[in-house]
């Protein structure tokens, strides 16, 4: 029986030149190719062919090439035939990209001029070989990147973005340089760079800030002051604790001066000075260069810092001072343990009275030789604020958790309305696409018969009577109004079709997904790790807002009528705590709350490391 393989052949030729072997005979000799080690008498070929002429190897953007890797995916060939390595790419990470797909899908790659044909030991090595040279290919462009970003530390220009708080950014005459223009004629312009200006309102805020920081000692203490005097960000929001401390550590408000370049060369970060600024102190400010990646803040060492256009806004060592209270501080933070967070509604309750989130507190007084811990959620914005802007009650975290689970489970239970609710909401309806798609099918139909008639009408013009044109004319654009209307009609009903499947796979998913959680979870919700739990909450739950009198519970999926998909807790006092809850939640404060009840005011501890950081 002969055995059944399934090869593509690829062929390319660029546009921009006319050397080279033709699509056509590419083509012929991976034919050839084919016949030679893979014979009629033993193999069943089934060859696809895949023609990109015109397009530029440079990079892999072929609508044929596109097109074979689709099927790639699809039908996994077993073998890829080109006539030579560079039809394929001539970037080196294209063509190791391409190697790890194929590689992927077990199919082999042979290149016809080369010999490369990665069933045998040459040329895998080969493989191996194009591999090195993709990841020399990102190293090189890696380490160019870095050198680039030191000459341009080294100018101390702003290079765009968004600006740091307390300053504007203005472009200014860099340098006068010679260019040629369309004419080939030199031409004399001006090159423009960007520089920092200070902007006097949120310069306040920054200083205010560093004074309340420098005499609290403390992130969340000078958080709680900011929030109480009203201090917004340029966003219209409260500084929270990460953004005062990415403030206060920003080098930029830093003074070039001999405090902070000892500072710099003593921590190992890098200071570019230019010849006309060095020794200048008290003149120029600091900029600070590749400082984050993808959001997170990289270590001191990494940064590249150099001496900036514009002006501080404090001396060295008011900048260290703060450096060095922000350093002390880290060894005393609060740091979360593995267990921390084990309250069911974190990141889902807010507070009825603000809208804040609800964070969990555990309390301070814990009962002995017991397999849980008590807490509490508390408002956020009360939280930070010591009490001053929002006074919601705490909630009973425990009681909360468990009374909530406790009424999902009467209300998602097998054969319920909204359990057979759900399921009818789970098979797909398709009688309106259905019908749509006949209205597409005759709209088509009458396009394609009027676009008949208006090419017979156009070869007639040349045989029929002049005084008739204007009238056969007329015919034609009358015709061709005509599609242009089923045009749009085509597309308004394509357009409801993808929409409407969108929505219904949505709806038949979303719905599937409750199904399979209610009959498969629920029966065990009790023995689940805390993370699953959680997850469970947030496919059932659209939102908690509540305090500590009472809660409201909105169901997620929003086809269920609002009375069944609101419930209200307002009886917490009548519940006890539940001793034998296997939830858990470590203290990251030392606050107050009774053991047995379900609300009570938050106390702020000054002696506490986690309330002053």
């Amino acid at each position: 029986m002969k055995k059944h393989i399934l090869i593509f052949i690829y062929s390319r030729k660029s546009k921009y030149t006319n050397k080279g072997d033709s699509i056509g005979n590419q083509i012929e000799l991976a034919k050839e190719y084919i016949d030679l080690h893979y014979p009629n008498s033993e193999y069943d070929v089934e060859t696809r062919i895949y023609e990109d002429e015109g397009f530029s190897g440079g990079n892999i953007d072929r609508p044929n090439f596109q097109r074979m890797m689709k099927d790639e995916l699809k039908y996994h060939a077993d073998i890829l035939i080109c006539y030579r390595l560079d039809r394929i790419s001539r970037n080196i990470s294209d063509f190791s990209s391409l190697m790890e797909q194929l590689k992927k899908y077990n199919t082999d790659f042979v290149s016809i001029k080369e010999q490369f044909d990665t069933k045998t030991p040459m040329g895998r090595a080969m493989m191996y070989i194009a591999s090195v040279f993709a990841q020399l290919e990102r190293e090189v462009i890696a380490e160019r990147i870095r050198d680039n970003m030191h000459e341009l530390a080294k100018t101390g220009r702003w290079l765009g973005g968004l600006t740091p708080t307390g300053f504007t950014a203005e472009r200014y005459d860099l340098v006068q340089i010679l260019e040629k223009n369309i004419d080939n004629q030199l031409e004399r312009k001006v090159k423009k760079a960007c520089k920092l200006i200070e902007d006097k309102t949120e310069k306040k805020i920054i200083i205010d800030m560093a004074n309340i920081f420098l005499e609290k000692k403390s992130l969340a203490g000078t958080e709680t002051e900011l929030i109480n005097r009203n201090i917004l960000s340029r966003t219209g929001v409260f500084f929270s604790t990460s953004r005062i401390r990415a403030i206060l550590t920003n080098p930029v408000y830093a003074t070039y001066d001999e405090a902070t370049e000892k500072y710099f060369e003593e921590n190992n970060i890098e200071l570019f000075v230019s010849e006309e600024k060095k020794g200048k102190y008290g003149k120029y400010g600091l900029i600070a260069y590749n400082k984050t990646d993808s959001g997170t803040l990289k270590d001191k060492s990494e940064w590249i810092v150099a001496v900036g256009e514009h002006r501080g806004f404090f001396s060295g060592l008011e900048w260290i001072k703060i450096q060095d209270i922000i350093d002390k501080n880290k060894d005393k933070r609060y740091r979360a343990s593995n267990r921390t967070n084990n309250a069911l509604l974190s990141g889902i309750l807010r507070c009825d009275c603000c809208g804040s989130f609800m964070r969990p507190k555990a309390t301070g007084n814990q009962p002995k030789n017991a397999n849980y811990r008590r807490y509490y959620y508390t408002c956020e914005l009360k939280d930070r604020s010591k009490g001053s802007k929002c006074n919601g009650k705490n909630i009973n975290g425990i009681v909360l958790d468990n009374e909530i689970v406790k009424k999902l489970k009467e209300i998602f239970i097998p054969n319920s309305d909204i359990y057979n609710e759900l399921k009818s909401m789970s098979i797909s309806k398709k009688d309106n696409i259905k019908s749509r798609n006949e209205e597409i099918e005759i709209l088509d139909n009458k396009y394609k018969k009027n676009s008949t008639e208006i090419h017979n009408l156009v070869e007639k013009l040349k045989y029929i009577d002049v005084s008739i044109i204007n009238v056969v004319n007329d015919e034609i654009k009358r015709l061709q109004e005509e599609n242009n209307s089923i045009q749009e009609q085509i597309t308004v009903l394509k357009k409801d079709n993808k929409s409407n499947r969108i929505e219904e796979n949505f709806e038949k998913s979303s719905s599937q997904l409750v199904l399979d959680i209610i009959n498969n979870y629920f029966n065990i919700f009790d023995e689940l790790d805390i993370k699953l739990k959680k997850d469970i909450l947030r496919l059932l739950i659209k939102d908690v807002k509540g305090n500590g009198e009472k809660v409201t519970v909105n169901l997620l999926n929003t086809n269920i009528d609002a009375e069944r998909k609101t419930f209200f807790f307002d009886s917490f006092n009548k519940i006890e705590d539940v001793v034998n809850s296997p939830l858990e939640h470590d203290s990251d404060c030392d606050r107050i709350l009774t053991a047995n009840s379900l609300s009570s005011p938050t106390e702020y501890d000054s002696s506490c490391d986690s309330c002053n950081e």
